[in-house]
């Protein structure tokens, strides 16, 4: 080694890179770095190359020594990349501190960085959650897996098994070299008695020996295969053939370069092709056609249900259940790419975190089959065959449900999903009830509908629909809304930091309600209906009822009914969560916005009429808070309205070993004010007092101090009120 300089390994490890030969390269660089240790730029060009060959605790440590000596100045990416590299490695307390101060440093949290820091987040607290066995994990042994790269597994005729294999040339001892001979082809085998048959490499095309086939998929119907073909430049495409005919390219893919990963299926009576292509959301998402013959038409994005700004990869469709599967790396996951499953339909719902499938590191190719309850995917797990590192290539693992097979009723019956919870952190370290209070501090949380829904042209008070599934269809609609509108960046504001933003400000605040409750807590929140003024006041009254009310059924079902026994009142624990109801109609919408039905782009579609059609979680109020008397104490009232004189109860209990009596109530200020209780409080026993706030207040952060003049001391007790005033 000391015979080469550190710039003859640097040069061959850049080399190496650029071929994408990541690993190649993460030996040429520890070449240089053994020379000069202390050089960051080799320890960052290191750490890229480990990251991208997937050796995680070597890309940590890598990391770490860049973001301490750099501070993020030259390498700005070093912070979320070791955050990825913990999540990938299972270290979740060392990534939830790391994510949390990515989110810190993100001055404007409507990035895509923030964004990906808050997934990870919910991903590090659904790695916590204990994991349910609906499915049954096997790794398929030799000759199928090697020490190579096995992956794309897919059922092919007469029982085979087709998929992808990336194999090098072997040295005297069976180890894969790092050489750049490696060759992607199509394998298929089949189970036996005594196990599985050797693989059988599909022979290539031999007027086009340069090309390299993967992803293969059988429609069985008809016996036509489809796969990628991959050109000698790394351009790919995709194209089929049946088992006795020349294979032919798919056609009117022009404005999808690059278009891998093909999945067919028999979708509202037509033949549909789904694929993974870059642009769209972010960097790989999910696309699908029309096909006919070998033309595909009508391409339409999957849409953000399905799509992230990250990647989205691998999709399968199954027929039976009616369930589209892919694969995410941005969305709440335990760690590298996860595998999800969403109901692919007209209101389709958020796609559900497959747990019970998923590993900290890579997990691919997921197809299922409901009719068997058999499925399979690709990993690189800890248990993978590898010859360069426990987690560098990747296996085929079969899964099979423990329920037998599924039939569409009952698969991800009204499950809300965790796709856009930002966990509420502070919970790891505080009383639940205190993190509850704080984030009223930022109520109203305000949650936005389309036009007339739920249950539109009707005066229903009531729904069967949650909120999670109205504003999942509202989701699908952006695409019109920015039609209609001559200025899309206006209504993109309103949809990035209003509706979105309440969304997820939902999924914080069942995370929050939880832990409150199953302490005991009685929660109340009080709601607010709005709309916009294109009915009648009355219809607009019943409209908002019903949009309180899918409100309720979301929270009822959310997170597998945890909050159901709080919200009947059934909890051993005396914990209870109402809803406090306060719907109004068009009076209270905000003038000039359009009522005219005849002109939906200014009553429905403009930014105006869409912030009027909304709820709001006005103030989430605690009953029968018990405070201890003490020399400073503070009570918060939550969300109040200026000009609207308000109440509140305080319970204060005496732990002192003395009677406590208060005198009375002191105030620089009259818009706050103190009923003491009017007897001595006994020792451990309670007295009520009560806080009165008079309206008459600017909006606000409200902070007041009363003075309680206690017999017998010398000095008052400060009770310090807080609150926050809204218009």
């Amino acid at each position: 080694m000391n015979a080469q300089s550190v710039e003859q390994w640097t040069a061959w490890g850049d080399a190496a890179f650029a071929k994408e030969e990541f690993y190649g390269a993460s030996r040429f660089y520890a070449g240089a770095l053994a020379l000069e240790p202390g050089r960051m730029s080799l320890q960052w060009k290191q750490a890229e190359a480990c990251r991208l060959s997937n050796q995680y605790p070597q890309a940590i440590d890598l990391y770490e020594r860049v973001y301490h000596k750099d501070g993020g100045r030259t390498h700005p990416e070093a912070l979320r990349w070791l955050g990825e590299m913990q999540l990938c490695d299972g270290r979740y307390n060392d990534a939830h501190a790391t994510w949390n101060k990515v989110l810190q440093k993100e001055k404007d949290k409507g990035t895509v960085t923030a964004l990906r820091a808050r997934h990870a987040l919910a991903g590090c607290d659904l790695a916590i959650v204990p994991v349910d066995t609906a499915f049954q994990v096997e790794h398929l042994p030799a000759p199928v897996n090697t020490t190579d790269s096995e992956f794309g597994a897919r059922p092919g005729p007469d029982g085979t098994l087709w998929f992808t294999s990336l194999r090098g040339e072997l040295n005297k001892e069976g180890e894969v070299q790092d050489t750049s001979n490696y060759r992607v082809a199509l394998y298929s085998s089949r189970p036996t008695p005594q196990g599985w048959q050797e693989p059988v490499a599909d022979p290539g095309r031999p007027e086009a020996p340069e090309q390299a086939r993967a992803n293969p998929m059988w429609r069985v119907n008809d016996g036509h295969l489809f796969f990628s073909i991959i050109d000698s430049d790394g351009t790919k495409h995709i194209a089929s053939r049946l088992s006795d005919t020349s294979v032919l390219s798919l056609t009117g893919l022009d404005d999808h370069p690059d278009a891998t990963q093909p999945w067919v299926a028999h979708v509202d009576g037509g033949s549909v092709l789904f694929f993974a292509a870059p642009g769209g959301e972010g960097g790989m998402d999910i696309w699908y056609g029309d096909l006919a013959d070998n033309r595909v038409s009508n391409i339409r994005n999957a849409g953000q249900q399905v799509n992230t700004p990250g990647n989205e990869v691998s999709p399968s469709f199954d027929e039976t259940s009616g369930m589209l599967w892919f694969s995410s790396d941005f969305r709440p996951g335990l760690g590298g790419y996860d595998i999800f499953r969403t109901e692919w339909r007209n209101d389709q719902r958020p796609a559900e975190n497959m747990t019970t499938l998923n590993s900290t590191a890579n997990d691919l190719y997921p197809v299922f089959d409901a009719t068997t309850g058999i499925g399979w995917l690709t990993s690189n797990r800890k248990g993978s065959f590898a010859a360069k590192g426990e987690t560098c290539c990747n296996d085929i693992y079969r899964f099979v449900s423990t329920e037998g097979p599924l039939t569409p009723d009952s698969v991800l019956a009204d499950t809300i999903s965790t796709a856009a919870i930002e966990p509420a952190t502070s919970a790891r370290t505080e009383d639940p009830k205190t993190v509850l209070l704080r984030m009223g501090e930022d109520f109203p949380l305000r949650l936005y509908f389309h036009n007339d829904e739920p249950e539109p042209r009707t005066r229903l008070t009531t729904t069967r629909q949650t909120y999670g599934a109205t504003y999942d269809a509202y989701r699908q609609l952006f695409g019109t809304y920015r039609a209609e509108n001559s200025d899309p960046e206006r209504i993109d504001s309103f949809f990035r930091n209003d509706a979105e933003v309440g969304r997820t400000k939902l999924d914080q605040l069942v995370q929050a309600l939880i832990p409150a409750l199953d302490q005991g807590e009685r929660i109340t929140l009080d709601v607010r209906g709005h709309a916009s003024p294109l009915a009648l006041n009355d219809y607009n009254e019943a409209l908002s009822r019903r949009r309180i009310e899918s409100l309720r059924n979301h929270l009822y079902r959310a997170e597998s009914g945890r909050l159901r026994t709080y919200m009947d009142s059934a909890a051993a624990n005396g914990g209870v969560l109402r809803l406090r109801v306060l719907p109004f109609g068009e009076e209270r919408a905000v003038a000039g916005v359009s009522d005219d039905i005849n002109d939906l782009k200014r009553s429905v579609y403009s930014p105006e009429a869409a912030h009027e059609r909304r709820i709001e979680v006005e103030r989430i109020r605690l009953e029968d808070a018990v405070m201890e008397i003490g020399g400073e104490m503070t009570f918060d009232i939550g969300i109040v309205r200026q000009g609207v004189p308000q109440d509140f109860l305080l319970t204060v209990k005496n732990t002192g070993d003395r009677e406590i009596r208060i005198m009375r109530g002191i105030t620089s200020c009259d818009c706050v004010t103190i009923n003491v209780p009017p007897d001595p409080v006994p020792v451990n026993g309670t007295g009520t007092a009560t806080v009165h706030y008079s309206g008459r207040v600017r909006p606000g952060p409200l902070q007041r101090t009363i003075n309680l003049e206690v017999e017998g001391s010398d000095v008052p007790y400060v009770l310090t009120i807080r609150g926050n005033v809204t218009e």
